[in-house]
């Protein structure tokens, strides 16, 4: 595709949705109750309390602009081409039908994402133990991939079980992994926007435009967030929205690991979009590691995570976000690479090295927390 305009209309659609929910939405959570105190656990960085039900809007932006706007837009699209020739016209129409074409395969995956997000909306208004939490999020990950062959990892071709497990421990990890990230204003639904937004254009050059699609609604309804959401911010997402962006985001790139993996080429492509989510992966294992040395339950909150030791360097919680958002960003970006026809698949290796330098220069910087 030369041009990038033909995918406006799929951001721009969930973001102005979300974006225009977004005050109904803290109204409602101040009349219910749903709000973040600060005072609730050590682990809190934020002074004031804070709405939670962002996940609410972001929800309601992306199905608004998936199942009543884009059949919209495929509605009116024939009346403008037989008066306007215009190629990103029938660009935006052939793309709306790709993603319509796969919309029951998609269906199932934003409906057991749906049921992670009430899992976590439950847990954001009165608390839930962590055992049956984690309980219903493994069944409902296995349900999927039990019943979707196409959201299945394929590392091990002559072992499918194995498979199996490896992908309902992906999943389980990283929905948890993006959960865990959102700590300070603005970082896990950034980290998932610029994740998404790279698994938009591997969806692309694997000719999944149908994948792309959603990609790129999900990336709109989050940037219709983060107006709200980034330092200082209004409103929170809460373990609904992180819970459904862990879900979503790593299935999804379960899914193209899968059609990488199947093209015939490189089998190491395959590799190139789990490796998007480096950064997700890196705080999650980091931040378990350093509790569980030091003698924590891993599903305690505390502040080791790659945000809070930046700040201890002397970073503004700002600019911690803004440099993991750059580092999110340049970790992803050569699997990306890699995925292109006309580049050596050796940019895989960019991943892993940049995320190795990482670790061994906040290795070599880690003060543990004073309180």
């Amino acid at each position: 595709m030369d041009s990038i305009i033909p995918l406006a209309p799929f951001v721009f659609g969930p973001f102005l949705f979300t974006a225009l929910f977004m005050p109904l939405v803290k109204q409602l959570a101040w009349a219910l109750g749903l709000v973040d105190l600060p005072a609730a656990a050590a682990h809190k960085s934020h002074e004031h309390t804070t709405p939670y039900g962002g996940a609410i809007a972001i929800a309601l932006g992306l199905s608004i602009g998936l199942f009543l706007y884009l059949p919209s837009l495929l509605t009116k699209l024939p009346f403008l081409l037989d008066r306007h020739d215009i190629p990103w016209l029938l660009s935006v129409a052939w793309l709306s039908q790709e993603f319509l074409r796969q919309s029951a395969l998609f269906t199932s995956l934003l409906g057991c994402g749906t049921a992670l997000f009430f899992i976590g909306l439950a847990d954001d208004w009165r608390g839930l133990p962590p055992l049956p939490r984690f309980v219903a999020q493994l069944a409902i990950i296995a349900f999927l991939v039990y019943a979707q062959p196409s959201f299945r990892l394929e590392l091990l071709p002559d072992v499918p079980l194995v498979n199996a497990a490896l992908t309902v421990l992906w999943i389980g990890t990283m929905t948890n992994a993006f959960n865990f990230l959102d700590n300070m204003d603005g970082l896990s639904a950034g980290i998932a926007a610029i994740c998404l937004v790279l698994l938009a254009f591997a969806s692309l050059l694997a000719g999944e435009s149908g994948a792309a699609v959603l990609c790129l609604a999900i990336f709109g309804a989050l940037c219709g967030f983060l107006l709200y959401n980034l330092p200082p911010a209004s409103i929170f997402m809460g373990d609904a929205g992180g819970l459904f962006l862990g879900f979503i985001t790593s299935t999804l790139s379960v899914y193209l690991s899968q059609i990488y993996g199947s093209t015939g080429l490189e089998s190491q492509l395959q590799w190139a979009p789990l490796l998007i989510l480096a950064i997700p992966i890196y705080d999650f294992t980091s931040v378990n590691y350093l509790r569980i040395r030091s003698g924590h339950l891993p599903w305690i909150g505390d502040k080791n995570h790659i945000s809070h030791r930046l700040v201890r360097l002397g970073l503004s919680r700002k600019n911690a976000v803004l440099l993991i958002y750059v580092g999110t960003a340049s970790t992803a970006l050569a699997p990306l690479i890699a995925l292109h026809p006309d580049t050596s698949h050796h940019w895989l290796w960019g991943a892993p090295f940049t995320l190795a330098l990482f670790a061994l220069i906040d290795t070599l910087t880690y003060h543990p927390p004073k309180d």
